[in-house]
């Protein structure tokens, strides 16, 4: 049976909100954008860019569908009064304009007023004669800003979605939102929020940082971790660790751990299993085995523990009184004591029952 994660990637597993949980120690732009490459020809894809220069972000989108974006990095606070953007302007690093990347349409906004943004991205939908693919580069920009509108703009996106259209977003796990500067025990936290409404939710983590767990595991430590936002190994993009949670339609929540891994020098993204990437690790249970049978527990002390042979004979003669007793017939003998009484009258005769 395939994986989840291939079956998502190839369109065999419909979803209409996908969200890609990373965190600074592993990138989900990898993932995201194999995603939208993978979105059905048909379909005009709307590019949400937030924290990429959408000129970046064009040269990293495959395939040649149709393109329209909302442009909230390049003046995203609303610093300039006046803020002029055109198709010519645009051009990805391969030295294509915004023409030839099939780009209709640049609208720029900022992040200051989501609930612009919100219009702005509904009208654009609303435009389309075709299925649609919103791609949010991060939604955590917004989520900085307010919580409330970014909750309300991912509800009317989702309220348009039909059953082919869907939104791909990449959430940061570790960066805070508005609400974490003031918080409020009313108020659930965002990640849950998104969480529930997402259809699948990907949850990535870095194949080393699993590979170094299983190994304190297996040594029975669990070492310190230091105050630090990246590792050496940190932010592998050729591989990661995918925690997938799929939402069907017919109710079923369906989980697994999936990887996936770039094949050089293609770049080709592979779905595999999660030992393919982090590497064969010994059995736990095993090893605890082979070490209580080679380690000798009496050894190095100043006594003996060891019983000699005829000492062992001894030991294994003896009777222990638990057996003499499981010997036994289970007959119950009675002697009775001198102030029983065996009295035959009816003690209650004189009771009219």
């Amino acid at each position: 049976m395939a994986p989840i994660l291939e079956k998502i990637l190839t369109g065999k597993e419909t979803s209409p909100f996908i969200l890609v949980k990373d965190t600074l120690e592993q990138s989900g732009q990898v993932l995201g954008l194999e995603l939208l490459g993978n979105t059905p020809t048909d379909h005009t894809i709307v590019l949400v860019c937030a924290e990429t220069a959408p000129d970046r972000l064009l040269s990293l989108v495959k395939g040649s569908h149709l393109k329209v974006i909302v442009d909230c990095y390049s003046n995203p606070l609303g610093w300039t009064d006046t803020y002029q953007a055109s198709i010519s302007k645009i051009s990805s690093a391969s030295g294509r304009t915004a023409a030839e990347s099939h780009v209709t349409k640049i609208i720029p906004t900022s992040l200051r007023n989501i609930r612009r943004a919100t219009k702005v991205i509904m009208e654009l939908i609303s435009s389309q004669n075709s299925n649609f693919t919103v791609y949010f580069d991060s939604l955590s920009q917004f989520l900085i800003a307010s919580v409330p509108d970014t909750f309300n703009l991912i509800r009317s996106i989702t309220g348009l979605l039909t059953d082919t259209s869907r939104i791909i977003a990449v959430y940061h796990e570790d960066v805070p939102d508005a609400d974490s500067f003031f918080p409020d025990a009313s108020k659930p936290f965002a990640a849950n929020g998104l969480a529930h409404i997402a259809t699948t939710l990907i949850t990535l983590t870095n194949s080393e940082a699993l590979r170094q767990d299983q190994e304190d595991l297996r040594r029975g430590m669990v070492a310190g971790n230091e105050f630090c936002y990246l590792t050496v190994h940190g932010n592998a993009w050729d591989s990661a660790i995918c925690e997938i949670e799929h939402k069907r339609k017919s109710g079923k929540v369906a989980r697994e751990t999936n990887a996936y891994h770039l094949e050089s020098p293609t770049g080709e993204l592979v779905v595999v299993n999660v030992w393919d990437v982090v590497g064969e690790m010994p059995d736990i249970e095993k090893l605890d085995l082979e070490e209580s049978q080679t380690a000798d527990p009496a050894a190095n002390l100043s006594f003996n523990l060891n019983l000699t042979e005829e000492q062992r004979r001894a030991k294994n003669d003896t009777v222990l009184p638990y057996l003499k007793t499981q010997e036994s017939t289970g007959a119950i003998y009675y002697e009775p004591d001198k102030g029983d009484d065996f009295d035959d009258d009816d003690p209650d005769d004189d009771l009219t029952i």
